[in-house]
């Protein structure tokens, strides 16, 4: 009887263990499903309070270097019609040269125009539409629309192409507008749920869900123009889907506040693979107030370019194998960096089978206390913590000794100043060439594993012909002046066969597809 009620009572306890395991994960669904729909009714609510702020921006813009020209071919009205009908088509002949005969050849230039489209968002009360710059540049016409089809004229009275932002002016702009509530970007943090609200591919007023992929990209700025680029620095990643349309719309966390500022994506098809770019809200905060002002903003600027520490680059300097920093590649001429006394590397270190890297320069661990990793992190805090004429303290590592250097922070050259020392740089590399060394690209290169490919660019000097011509971190150069290159030795020789300043094509791959760079070649060794 005792064994009895003991199995009984074994056998209840198993019962009730097999019911819990069986109604807890039931539980568990209905606890996640819960949530998933009060997450789907909070973006619904978050929809309708800040789809009213987003607006559609339209764009005529003029493609630079082009026009459109109409020829009107010569003819004799009396040989076609008979002279019966001479006086009475020349009336409608505007361009009769006056001898009775007709009309001469004539060109009538009216600017090339291509049409395209954005996303915008309302700014504050006066009606100022934030977008990206590369939405509105070079426009000579924009309109924007309103998410219930209002129509307004529109103009730019502000630009930051370092930052890819833009403010409009608009024509009397609507007077029920509710600007959008700026967030915190520095607080984020990856996993967060958020929604990008735009106009992808002209579908006005569209919302997609995601969240924050990650944090601390860096996102270079600009076209191959010559002029040199930056980095915008702290960039959110997002898998909210993002497509040509996108770009100066908002992306906002779930509590309605605008995170960043929605500026492209990463996409081997040129279609949303999940991976999207947003300015951080920060940097948006420092820039547009600046922009309505002044029209422009001036970021801070040190002036000096430098590589991360890696344990192979630490072994080589002998420094401890886990030593993080930035090791000073160059200064530029008449920088705060150059003031300061920052020393730039002078010696080629070759840290890799065909990398190289300049040693003997100064190594940056911190910035104000703030620890350095690499250049990206020096970038993001003068972005997000200084102004012009602040003095920050960089902690450094030289030849062996760490201290303290105060610098005083300076105004970024702009796009047309940097612009005018690129092309000074070349009419002096031009100028001065027979006595200047050999000619140079100004990239960090190594082999590729994948044979009859091309070379793999590891990393781009700072002012470098290959900077000003755009050439970026992870390019693959494929033809150097007409030459197929497949090792770096190749490539080496055929740079050792031209002279600093002379203008070369280099084809590129680049995310799957070819391009090719004009540029003006260096006078430093190449690496």
């Amino acid at each position: 009887m005792k064994q009895t009620k003991k199995l009984t009572v074994i056998f209840m306890l198993v019962i009730v263990a097999m019911l819990t395991s069986v109604v807890m994960p039931v539980f568990a669904d209905d606890t996640k499903t819960e949530a998933i729909n009060e997450a789907k009714a909070s973006f619904a609510d978050l929809y309708e309070q800040i789809n009213p702020s987003v607006v559609y921006v339209y764009v005529a813009q003029k493609v630079e270097g082009s026009t459109t020209s109409y020829q009107i071919d010569e003819f004799d009205f009396g040989d076609i019609f008979g002279p019966q009908f001479e006086e009475f088509f020349r009336q409608f002949d505007y361009n009769d040269n006056g001898d009775g005969r007709g009309r001469q050849e004539q060109q009538e230039e009216e600017p090339q125009l291509t049409y395209g489209s954005g996303t915008g968002f309302v700014w504050d009360e006066e009606g100022h539409i934030v977008t990206n710059n590369h939405v509105v540049e070079n426009a000579v016409e924009i309109t924007i629309t309103y998410s219930d089809g209002i129509v307004r004229d529109a103009k730019v009275i502000g630009t930051d192409p370092d930052s890819d932002l833009a403010v409009l002016e608009v024509e009397n702009p609507k007077t029920d507008l509710t600007p959008v509530t700026m967030g915190d970007s520095s607080i984020l943090k990856p996993g967060e749920l958020t929604a990008a609200i735009g106009n992808p591919l002209g579908q006005t007023g569209t919302m997609t869900q995601g969240i924050i992929s990650a944090l601390g990209r860096s996102y270079a700025v600009g076209e191959n123009d010559g002029s040199g680029n930056y980095t915008i620095p702290d960039v959110i990643q997002t898998d909210a889907s993002i497509n040509h349309g996108n770009s100066g719309g908002v992306l906002i966390n779930v509590d309605g506040e605008v995170i960043g500022v929605v500026m492209a994506f990463s996409s081997y098809t040129h279609s949303s693979a999940g991976i999207g770019y947003a300015i951080p809200s920060n940097l948006v905060k420092r820039v547009i107030p600046a922009l309505i002002e002044n029209g422009e903003y001036q970021h801070p600027w040190i002036g000096f370019s430098g590589v991360a520490l890696t344990p192979e680059t630490n072994e080589q300097l002998e420094l401890d194998h886990d030593q993080r920093g930035a090791l000073i590649q160059s200064i530029q001429p008449n920088s705060p960096a150059e003031a300061a006394g920052i020393v730039a590397g002078t010696e080629d270190m070759e840290i890799a089978k065909g990398v190289y890297v300049k040693a003997g320069g100064d190594i940056i661990t911190k910035i104000n206390d703030r620890d350095v990793k690499a250049m990206d992190d020096i970038i993001a805090y003068l972005s997000s913590n200084t102004s012009i004429g602040d003095t920050i303290t960089l902690h450094l590592i030289r030849d062996g000794k760490e201290m303290d250097v105060d610098l005083t922070l300076a105004a970024r050259p702009n796009q047309a100043q940097r612009a005018a020392n690129a092309a000074h740089a070349n009419e002096e590399a031009e100028e001065e060439s027979t006595d200047q060394g050999k000619a140079s690209l100004g990239v960090y290169i190594s082999e590729l594993s994948e044979e009859g490919v091309g070379v793999l660019v590891n990393n781009v000097i700072a002012d470098s012909a290959a900077e000003d011509a755009g050439m970026e971190e992870g390019d693959i150069i494929t033809v150097f002046d007409g030459v197929e290159v497949t090792t770096v030795q190749e490539l080496k020789d055929e740079i050792a066969k031209h002279l600093p300043g002379e203008r070369v094509t280099v084809t590129i791959l680049r995310d799957g597809e070819t391009e090719d760079l004009r540029l003006t070649l260096g006078n430093t060794l190449s690496r």
